[in-house]
C-alpha cells in the first residue's frame, strides 16, 4: 500500500455552500453508500506507486458512469498512469504524487484520459459533517485528502472504521474517493470499501475534499433539487474568469425518473449485506448492531 497525495496548495476554489439552493444543508437520506453495488474495485497501481490522486479519478469516474451514464466505464491502469504523468512527466523515474486541486484544475481545462472534462469543483467544508453527507448525496463521490496514520493502517487490516488515534505516527498523505454514508462516511482505497468515524472526518487529518461537477451531472434529480444553477455560475465566473461550460441548458424541472444518485432498496439491502460481511457477522448480528443508526428510537 503506497500514498502519493501532495500537500494541497490552499489556492482560490469556489466553495460548495456557495452554491447549494438552500442556506441551510440541503435534505439528504440516511443512507447513501453508492460503492456497495460495486464489487470490482482495483488497486490500480497504488500498491507499487503513489498514484492514489490519479487512482481516485478512476474510482470516482466509474461511480458516476455506473450511475448517471448508460454504460459505466472504470479507467484501467494505463489511464490512471496517463493522468499520473500529467504531475510526474518522467513517471517511473518520477513518482512524486500529485496536488488534488492542480489534478482537478487539469480535468477542468484539459479534461481526463477517457475524454471527459470536468465542468466544475467545489471545495466541500468538512468541519460540517452534514455538508459533507449532502455532498455526497448529490454528486455521489467526493475526493478526500487525508493524512494516514499507523493505527488507521491497522483499522484498514482489521476492517474497521478509521479513527483519530493520538500520538500515532502518519505515514503519508493519501487521496481516496468517497462513496456515501451509512452515517459515517464511506470511501475506497486499495481496491477495497471502508469508513471512517464523525471524529476523523473532521479533525485535521482530513485536510482537504472536493466534489467535481461532470457532464453526467446535469439534468439529474439529485442535482437539480441541490445546486443553484445561477450561483454556481456566478461562483465559477469568479473564480476562473471563465463562463461555465454547461453541456446543455438543463431543464428548471428535473424529471422524478431520471438518472441520480439515489437510495434504493437494492443499494440499501447490498450495503447491509456487504458490511455484515466485512465485519463478519450475520445481517440480523449487523442491524442489532447498528439498528440505531437508521431509526429513531424513542
Amino acid at each position: 500500500m503506497k500514498y502519493g497525495r501532495r500537500a494541497p496548495t490552499n489556492a482560490p476554489a469556489l466553495k460548495l455552500s456557495t452554491v447549494l439552493k438552500s442556506v441551510q444543508i440541503p435534505t439528504h437520506p440516511a443512507i447513501a453508500d453508492y460503492g456497495s453495488v460495486i464489487n470490482d474495485w482495483q488497486m490500480l497501481g497504488n500498491d507499487q506507486y503513489g498514484d492514489c490522486v490519479a487512482v481516485t479519478w478512476a474510482n470516482n469516474r466509474y461511480l458516476v458512469t455506473k450511475y448517471l451514464a448508460d454504460t459505466p466505464v472504470y479507467p484501467d491502469y494505463d489511464k490512471v498512469i496517463e493522468f499520473y504523468k500529467t504531475q510526474n512527466p518522467n513517471f517511473p523515474a518520477d513518482d512524486a504524487g500529485m496536488v488534488i486541486q492542480d489534478a482537478l484544475d487539469y480535468l477542468r481545462k484539459n479534461g481526463g484520459p477517457d475524454g471527459v472534462k470536468a465542468v466544475a469543483f467545489a471545495k466541500v467544508d468538512t468541519s460540517n459533517i452534514e455538508e459533507v453527507r449532502a455532498a455526497a448525496a448529490i454528486f455521489g463521490s467526493i475526493w478526500y485528502g487525508i493524512n494516514v496514520t499507523a493505527a488507521n493502517e491497522q483499522e484498514f487490516d482489521r476492517g474497521q472504521a478509521w479513527d483519530v488515534v493520538s500520538h500515532s505516527q502518519i505515514l503519508g498523505g493519501h487521496g481516496i474517493a468517497g462513496v456515501g454514508y451509512d452515517p459515517d462516511v464511506r470511501f475506497v482505497t486499495w481496491g477495497e470499501e471502508t469508513e471512517f468515524t464523525d471524529r476523523f472526518v473532521t479533525s485535521n487529518q482530513m485536510e482537504e475534499a472536493w466534489v467535481v461537477i461532470y457532464p453526467e451531472h446535469f439534468g439529474t434529480k439529485a442535482f437539480m433539487e441541490g445546486v443553484d444553477l445561477n450561483a454556481l455560475k456566478a461562483a465559477f465566473k469568479s473564480i476562473t474568469g471563465e463562463d461555465l461550460p454547461t453541456p446543455d441548458d438543463p431543464t428548471p424541472t428535473p424529471d422524478p425518473g431520471a438518472a441520480s444518485f439515489q437510495v434504493t432498496d437494492t443499494v440499501a439491502q447490498t450495503h447491509i449485506t456487504n458490511s455484515a460481511k466485512r465485519a463478519k457477522l450475520t445481517v440480523e448480528q449487523w442491524m442489532n448492531h447498528h439498528f440505531d443508526k437508521y431509526f429513531d428510537i424513542d
